[in-house]
């Protein structure tokens, strides 16, 4: 995103069906496509969550501690310090330690590819659902630059469309 230090950088996961257990869900940022280590960077904690519920998690900044929130005016679900996406990188959902769903080609630097969304955002596509393959066919993006300039989701001419995710089947 265009705030300093390219903030916010974040994920948003729609949770499909009740999650009695969290910590078995983690994911992982394929930084510039290097190949990928096959494990979580970051596993989430032990709560119980509700399906229908969206959950941002929150690569915080020291440059920009409050840069969510400033961006989106509502305050993310969870934070860590290893998610570091910066438009051209491969993510993948793991559950149980597989990959469950994967955003990106793993093993490509995304620049330049279809798929990339620097200083903007991509988004799953309503009805697709989530898979260990990637389909480009099932996202949406800005393009590369679109939130450059702005301060606010809520004013941005392409703003990322947090919460509009619904899901055809679990």
């Amino acid at each position: 995103a265009p705030l300093s230090g390219g903030t916010p950088k974040a994920l948003e996961l729609y949770v499909i069906n009740d999650i009695p257990d969290l910590s078995v869900y983690g994911v992982e940022s394929v930084t510039n496509g290097n190949a990928s280590s096959d494990s979580p960077e970051y596993t989430f904690p032990a709560d119980a969550v509700t399906g229908g519920t969206y959950i941002y998690l929150e690569a915080v900044s020291g440059s920009n501690p409050t840069a969510f929130n400033d961006f989106f005016g509502f305050t993310s679900t969870y934070q860590n310090g290893v998610l570091s996406v910066n438009g051209d990188d491969p993510i993948k959902l793991y559950k149980d330690g597989t990959a469950v769903d994967v955003f990106g080609s793993v093993g490509t630097n995304g620049t330049g590819e279809p798929w990339e969304y620097q200083d903007g955002w991509a988004y799953r596509k309503s009805g697709s659902n989530p898979s260990a393959t990637f389909n480009l066919s099932e996202w949406t993006f800005s393009r590369p630059n679109a939130l450059d300039g702005e301060s606010t989701n809520a004013t941005a001419t392409t703003p990322f469309p947090n919460g509009t995710y619904s899901a055809t089947a679990s």
